[in-house]
């Protein structure tokens, strides 16, 4: 997601952005939905541990308060969890856009929490755009989740797969158009709907942007299309 642009190894979607780092997982890749829960919440706090440093009641896009402006999540399960659902409509209220895997079990839909409706499921395409025979169906938008190259511990790097991989794309893509937008507007967008398909929201511009491939619109395989970088931030700078 924000590998540097310094002429080494790779280049990430959002290289200048600012990462707030959760652990939720064990080294094995296993967890809670409790676990992500607090996560979610931490994200919320930010650093400070405040989540209205200012007492504003703005949240999402406030200078003044370090909250993510986008959560995004490499991980799902196969269970619905209340506490977890609570936990996450609660970021979408204060305006954070969630991304999240849709999982790699090839099966008819997200796993959780991807499969909320106010988190954006992200499934994978291979290099020649096709969708990859482990990402889950229904998902939102897709992106490039076959033998990417990334950043991995001890300054190596490895070619990965899955809808893991797929995630960051996204949700790089959100960090340029909320940065764009706030850049020129002195605000963010907010996130809105999985039906939305103006510009006057993150989850519309990407509706709008994606490459759409599959059948027109969205469809099982592809959701609203491929996500595109460029033409999402042209979207938000209006």
């Amino acid at each position: 997601m924000a590998a540097l642009n310094n002429d080494m190894g790779v280049v990430g979607v959002a290289p200048k952005v600012e990462i707030y780092a959760i652990k939720v997982l064990d080294r094995t890749g296993s967890g809670t939905y409790t676990d992500i829960a607090i996560g979610i919440e931490q994200a919320l706090l930010g650093p400070d541990g405040v989540l209205d440093a200012d007492g504003d009641g703005i949240i999402v896009g406030d200078p003044d308060d370090d909250a993510a402006e986008v959560i995004s999540m490499s991980l799902g399960g196969p269970t619905d969890d209340q506490y977890l659902h609570d936990i996450i409509i609660q970021a979408y209220n204060y305006g954070v856009v969630i991304v999240a895997a849709s999982g790699n079990d090839g099966a008819d839909q997200p796993s959780y929490p991807a499969a909320y409706p106010e988190v954006i499921a992200v499934g994978a395409t291979d290099s020649t755009d096709a969708i990859a025979s482990f990402s889950n169906l229904q998902p939102e938008v897709t992106a490039p989740g076959v033998d990417i190259l990334s950043t991995y511990p001890d300054d190596t790097y490895e070619t990965l797969s899955g809808t893991s991989m797929a995630t960051p794309h996204v949700s790089g893509v959100v960090a340029l158009i909320q940065a764009a937008y706030y850049n020129k507007y002195g605000k963010v967008l907010p996130v809105g709907t999985f039906d939305d398909m103006s510009t006057n929201t993150v989850r519309g511009i990407l509706h709008v942007t994606a490459d759409d491939l599959g059948d027109p619109g969205w469809d099982i395989y592809y959701g609203y299309g491929i996500v595109r970088a460029d033409l999402a931030v042209q979207a938000a700078l209006g």
